[in-house]
C-alpha cells in the first residue's frame, strides 16, 4: 500500500529531451530534436501506433497547387485567418501555412503514401471554408498513415519511446534569472505512473515537451475515445505556472455518429462531404441551403454545426437526434476508393452500407482550440517547457479549418523538437544551471499530491460531462453558464473533500488514472466556462444566443487564464485552493501582405441567428 506522498517503487529515467504525448506532434518533435543532437526520451499512455491521431481521417493542408493552380500560402492564410474569426496570432498563421508544402513533401519524401492522379500528381480534395482544394489525403486514414510514417523514421533513428505512461506532475527547480536578481522556475523532469509494471516513475530531463492533446472529452459525445483528452496536458503546464488562452472556443465537429449508442460521437470524417456528401433533415430536405448558400454543406464547420444543432432543437431531426449525411449519389467506386474506412466504420458498427443508405449523423466535440500559451517557437514562460499539438492555443483562432491539425503538428512539431535541443545542449554545454538552485521537488520522494485516488471518480466524470453538455455547448447562454460553473465548482470541492480521497491505495488500482482525468476535466471545465461568461459575443466555435453577433470593437481580444493561489483553509485542511483568474488582452492587429488580401476579398459570414 502507499499514501500519496510516498512509496517504495520508484523507477527513474533521464534523457536531454523528454516528450509526453506520442500522437503525429510528439513524434515530430522526437525526431527534430534527436536531429539537432539530443538524448530524446519519449513517452506516451496509449501503445505504439495507436495515439489519438490516428483518428484524424480527413487529409492535411498545404498550397500545393497541383489541382489549383491558383492556390498559394497567402490564400491559405487568409482561409485559416477567416475560419478562426481572426481571433489566431496571424504571424503564427503565416509560418503554418508557409511550411505546409515542404511539411507534406517531406511526409511524402519519407514514405507516406498519399494519393495521387493517375499522372502522378498529389490528389487534393476540398474541405469547409476552403477556396481551393488543398487537402492532400491517404484514403480516409490520413492520421494513422502519418503516424506509421513518423514512427518508421523514429525506430531509424533509435529514439527510445515508452508506452504505458501516465504523467500527472511536472517537476521544477529554482535557478537564478539571468537578468535580475529573482529566481525563475525550471522544468527539470516530470513524474507518473509506468501502468504496465505497476510502478511509480520518474524522469529528469534538461527541457520537456508537451505534446499531449486536448480537451474535447470533457464533453460525453465527443470524436475522441473514452481515454484520451481529458485536457491533462493543460493541466500539466497550468499547474507548472504557464498560463492557457482561448479556452472557451471548442469546436463541435458536424457529422458524429449518433446510433448505435456505443457509437455515439465516432467521427464522420469531413471528407465525406468533401468528397460531395450532402447533408438532409427528416423531411429530406438540404437544410443547408438555409445556413449556407453560398458553401452549403462545406460551410465552416462552426455554422455546420449549428445548423444541424437547430434542425434537431427544431423537431426535424432523425429518429435517434441527428440529422441524415447522404453519399447514395456517388459511384460506389469513388466511395470505396477515398472513404474506404468509412464504409467500413459504419458497416461494422451501424449495419448499413454508405453507398446504399444514408448515414445518420449530430454535432460531437471535436477538437479544441484553447490551450496551454506558447510564443511562437513553442516555448511557454517556464524555462525549458515547451508545448506542440493540440495542447497549445493561437493558431486556428476561434475555429479550426479542417485539415490543418495533422498540418500544425508537423509544422510546429518540427520546431518544438528544434528549440528544445538547442536548450538541453546549452545547459550540456554550460555544465547544468547556475549554482544556487534548490530543486521543489526531491525526485526521491513524491511530492504532496503528485498521486492521489479519489474513491468514485468514474462517478464525478460523468457528472462533469453531464453539466457540460447541459450549460457550455454548443449554444451557450448567462444563465446556463453562470449554472454551470456553480456545479463544476461543486463537483471540485466535493472530489477534493477529506473523505472522498483515500488514504491508503495501491498503485495498480485503475482508479488512479480516473482521478486524474477528472482532476484535470475540472480545471479545464473552469476555465472554459469562466471564459464563455466573460466573452460576451459570438464569434467562431463560441455561439451565445443572448450575444448572437460577432462584436469586433469590444471583443477581438484573446481571453487568458492564469492560476492564483488563495490562502484559505480547504476542507481536506490542505491549506490552499486553486483559482482560475482571466485577463484579456487585444489580438495582434495583421500586417504585411496578408492584410492587403484580406481587404481585397469581402469578409464571408460565419454567423447566422438561429431562432
Amino acid at each position: 500500500m502507499i499514501t500519496t506522498t510516498n512509496t517504495n517503487s520508484v523507477s527513474m529515467h533521464s534523457c536531454d529531451v523528454l516528450i509526453i504525448g506520442g500522437g503525429s506532434a510528439g513524434l515530430r518533435a522526437a525526431i527534430e530534436a534527436h536531429d539537432n543532437g539530443a538524448n530524446v526520451l519519449l513517452i506516451s499512455k496509449n501503445r505504439e501506433g495507436d495515439p489519438h491521431t490516428v483518428l484524424a481521417r480527413g487529409g492535411i493542408n498545404a498550397a500545393l497547387g497541383t489541382m489549383d493552380p491558383e492556390d498559394n500560402w497567402m490564400i491559405h492564410a487568409t482561409d485559416t485567418l477567416r475560419e478562426g474569426e481572426f481571433l489566431a496570432d496571424y504571424q503564427r498563421v503565416e509560418l503554418l501555412c508557409k511550411s505546409a508544402p515542404d511539411a507534406v513533401n517531406e511526409l511524402v519524401n519519407w514514405g507516406a503514401r498519399f494519393h495521387r492522379e493517375k499522372d502522378g500528381r498529389l490528389t487534393q480534395r476540398f474541405f469547409g471554408a476552403h477556396t481551393y482544394r488543398r487537402t492532400v489525403f491517404y484514403e480516409d486514414w490520413t492520421g494513422q498513415e502519418i503516424v506509421r510514417v513518423l514512427i518508421e523514421q523514429v525506430k531509424q533513428r533509435k529514439i527510445k519511446v515508452m508506452d504505458d505512461i501516465y504523467i500527472t506532475k511536472l517537476l521544477k527547480s529554482e535557478i537564478a534569472n539571468d537578468e535580475k536578481e529573482a529566481k525563475v522556475d525550471k522544468i527539470t523532469g516530470a513524474l507518473g505512473i509506468d501502468i504496465k509494471k505497476k510502478e511509480i516513475i520518474t524522469f529528469q530531463c534538461k527541457s520537456l515537451i508537451l505534446a499531449a492533446g486536448g480537451y474535447t472529452r470533457v464533453y460525453e459525445i465527443s470524436s475522441s475515445r473514452m481515454f484520451e483528452n481529458h485536457g491533462e496536458g493543460m493541466t500539466l503546464a497550468y499547474e507548472a505556472g504557464a498560463n492557457l488562452v482561448d479556452m472557451e472556443m471548442v469546436q463541435f465537429h458536424p457529422t458524429g455518429m449518433v446510433w448505435p449508442e456505443k457509437a455515439r460521437g465516432t467521427l464522420a470524417t469531413e471528407a465525406i462531404r468533401g468528397e460531395g456528401g450532402i447533408l438532409l433533415n427528416s423531411k429530406n430536405e438540404r437544410f443547408m441551403k438555409k445556413y449556407c448558400p453560398e458553401k452549403m454543406e462545406l460551410g465552416p464547420r462552426d455554422v455546420v454545426a449549428r445548423a444541424a444543432y437547430n434542425e434537431i432543437l427544431e423537431g426535424r431531426g432523425t429518429e435517434h437526434g441527428g440529422v441524415w449525411l447522404d453519399v447514395t449519389h456517388l459511384p460506389k467506386e469513388k466511395i470505396m476508393d477515398r472513404l474506404t474506412s468509412m464504409y467500413k466504420q459504419f458497416k461494422d458498427l451501424n449495419g448499413i452500407d454508405i453507398s446504399k443508405d444514408k448515414m445518420e449523423v449530430g454535432p460531437t466535440a471535436h477538437y479544441s482550440m484553447g490551450g496551454v500559451v506558447v510564443d511562437i517557437n513553442c516555448r511557454t514562460k517556464i524555462r525549458g517547457l515547451f508545448a506542440v499539438g493540440e495542447v497549445i492555443s493561437q493558431i486556428h483562432g476561434a475555429n479550426r479549418l479542417g485539415g490543418n491539425s495533422l498540418l500544425d503538428t508537423q509544422v510546429f512539431g518540427k520546431i518544438a523538437g528544434s528549440e528544445a535541443a538547442i536548450l538541453a545542449k546549452g545547459v550540456t554545454e554550460e555544465g547544468g544551471e547556475r549554482e544556487g538552485g534548490q530543486n521543489k521537488n526531491d525526485q526521491k520522494e513524491i511530492p504532496d499530491n503528485a498521486i492521489f485516488v479519489v474513491k468514485e471518480p468514474l462517478s464525478f466524470l460523468k457528472e462533469i460531462q453531464e453539466v457540460m453538455k447541459e450549460n457550455a455547448g454548443i449554444i451557450r447562454d448567462e444563465k446556463k453558464l453562470q449554472n454551470g460553473l456553480k456545479r463544476i465548482l461543486e463537483i471540485r470541492e466535493k472530489f477534493y473533500s477529506k473523505d472522498n480521497i483515500l488514504k491508503e491505495f495501491e498503485i495498480n488500482d485503475e482508479r488512479v488514472v480516473l482521478t486524474f482525468e477528472v482532476k484535470s476535466s475540472l480545471i479545464v471545465c473552469e476555465a472554459i466556462i469562466k471564459s464563455a461568461i466573460m466573452r460576451q459575443e459570438s464569434r467562431g466555435a463560441h455561439y451565445r444566443s443572448d450575444y448572437p453577433d460577432l462584436d469586433d470593437e469590444k471583443w477581438k481580444v484573446n481571453i487568458y487564464c492564469k492560476k492564483k493561489e488563495r490562502q484559505e483553509e480547504r476542507e481536506d485542511g490542505k491549506g490552499e485552493q486553486e483559482t482560475i483568474i482571466l485577463f484579456k488582452e487585444p489580438v495582434k492587429e495583421i500586417k504585411g501582405p496578408l492584410l492587403d488580401l484580406i481587404k481585397s476579398h469581402k469578409k464571408a459570414e460565419h454567423h447566422r441567428e438561429f431562432e
